[in-house]
C-alpha cells in the first residue's frame, strides 16, 4: 500500500462522514467529530491487516475488496453506534445507516476507479 492510496482512502472516509452529517439537520458537530475519529480508526485498522491490501487492477473489484468493505461497514457501524450512545444516549438508525453505507460505497467506488499502484510503501504498512 502506498502513502497516496492510504491517504486517498482516509480522505474518502472523512468526506463520507462530513457529507452524511451535513445532510442531516441540525448538524451535530460533536457527533460528526466522533464519527470522523471512528472512521479513521476503522480504515486504519483495516489497513493494518496485511492480507486485506488490494491488488486488483483498475476497474475491477476482488474478493479482498468486498471483504474489506464489509469489515469497514461493520467497524464503522459498531464504533459509531457506540459513539451515538455515549454522546446522545440513543442510536439514530437513519444517520448510522446513511453513514455506514456512504463509507462503504465511497470505499468501493474509490477502489474501483483507483489508479494503478506504484512501489512506494507506507512505513507502517509493509514488512
Amino acid at each position: 500500500m502506498t502513502t497516496q492510496q492510504f491517504l486517498k482512502g482516509l480522505m474518502m472516509a472523512l468526506v463520507a462522514v462530513i457529507v452524511t452529517y451535513f445532510s442531516t439537520t441540525p448538524i451535530d458537530f460533536p457527533m460528526m467529530g466522533l464519527a470522523a475519529f471512528c472512521a479513521i480508526l476503522t480504515y486504519t485498522g483495516k489497513n493494518l491487516i496485511s492480507v486485506l491490501h488490494s491488488d486488483s487492477p483498475v476497474g475491477a473489484l476482488s474478493l479482498i475488496n468486498i471483504v474489506s468493505a464489509l469489515l469497514i461497514a461493520l467497524g464503522a457501524g459498531i464504533l459509531n453506534g457506540a459513539a451515538m450512545i455515549i454522546i446522545d444516549g440513543v442510536i439514530v438508525w437513519a444517520v448510522l445507516g446513511k453513514l455506514t453505507l456512504s463509507i462503504v460505497f465511497t470505499y468501493l467506488g474509490t477502489t474501483l476507479f483507483a489508479p494503478p499502484y506504484n512501489t512506494n510503501k507506507v512505513k507502517g504498512f509493509h514488512k
